[in-house]
């Protein structure tokens, strides 16, 4: 539990700073969907390993 709060705290920091910079122009769009497409992935990846670790879990 204390590493998704450490992961969701980042992230929402890092959107923070986004909005604080102005000069970041048009690329702040490109900015978020990077951000979001990060999100995505891990919370993708860690979905899979959860569910690897329970079914080896299991098997034993």
């Amino acid at each position: 539990m204390k590493l998704i709060t450490t992961i969701f705290a980042l992230l929402l920091s890092a959107q923070a700073m986004a909005h604080e910079d102005h000069a970041l122009g048009d690329s702040h769009l490109a900015y978020h969907m990077a951000l979001y497409a990060l999100l995505t992935l891990v919370i993708f990846k860690g979905y899979g390993w959860l569910k690897a670790k329970k079914r080896s879990k299991n098997k034993e």
